[in-house]
């Protein structure tokens, strides 16, 4: 057994965290991104700040459930907006990172009900 730490998988996700931060400021400010998909990114990021939420973050893990699985649906919906070339033009980290993260998305987004998926739906249409 290993003692390094942190594992792995904690240390990885640590050092995505720069070239994801990159590359959401970059989506945002890019033309090419329909703004409605920057708008609920941006009010998603606003939701998980605000003290006040739906399910108070006092509940252990329930209270920040929401706003993760906000997050990771708006996060998935402007991804999705800016295409796969746009992501590719704005993503400086390593190739399969960028794979991952779009699993993650699509991962979180299946857990979300299905209420606030068909509500994020409506909201990105054109």
């Amino acid at each position: 057994m290993s003692d390094v730490w942190p594992p792995e998988p904690v240390r990885q996700a640590v050092l995505l965290i720069p070239n994801l931060g990159k590359l959401l400021f970059r989506l945002m400010r890019d033309p090419r991104v329909p703004v409605r998909r920057k708008l609920l990114a941006a009010a998603a990021a606003g939701y998980a700040i605000i003290p006040v939420d739906l399910i108070p973050d006092v509940l252990p893990v329930l209270g920040q459930l929401d706003d993760l699985l906000l997050i990771v649906l708006a996060l998935k919906h402007l991804l999705e907006g800016a295409g796969p070339e746009v992501l590719e033009e704005h993503w400086d980290g390593p190739d399969d990172l960028l794979e991952v993260i779009e699993a993650i998305t699509d991962w979180g987004a299946r857990l979300a009900p299905r209420p606030l998926r068909t509500g994020v739906q409506r909201l990105t249409r054109p």
